[in-house]
């Protein structure tokens, strides 16, 4: 997204950009052809712009980048996940009112290091490729 304030991340910069990152990281995992994830563009976009400072906003394309994908369990797209410290705290998956999106954004962010209390560690080695 040209003049955007979202990051768009990839399997090969994944780990640097979103797990070593000291803060919080809103991702939007979405694929090209998702009609749901065009619609919720704007207000990311909007989320980005205002929370910019506190967070990181990125995307990921599952369609081009299957390994970050399935590490995290995305099965349908859009699928907004919140990461601190690396982790995975909060989910959402679909089409959602902006509102929603947003609330948990900001209550992210005023949480701030609690967040970790609430994570779990993703192992390296989850895969169903041998």
């Amino acid at each position: 997204m040209n003049g955007s304030s979202i990051i768009e991340f990839e399997d090969m910069t994944w780990s640097q950009q979103v797990e070593d990152s000291k803060k919080p990281v809103v991702v939007m995992f979405y694929s090209p052809a998702c009609p749901y994830c065009k619609a919720m563009e704007p207000y990311f976009e909007e989320y980005a712009k205002e929370y910019g400072s506190s967070a990181v906003f990125g995307r990921i394309n599952i369609a081009t980048n299957p390994w970050t994908a399935e590490k995290y369990g995305v099965q349908g797209t859009p699928t907004f996940k919140f990461f601190c410290h690396g982790r995975p705290v909060w989910e959402q998956v679909g089409q959602i009112y902006p509102s929603i999106l947003k609330n948990a954004v900001r209550d992210m962010l005023q949480h701030g290091e609690e967040c970790i209390r609430k994570s779990t560690p993703v192992g390296q080695d989850i895969t169903g490729y041998v």
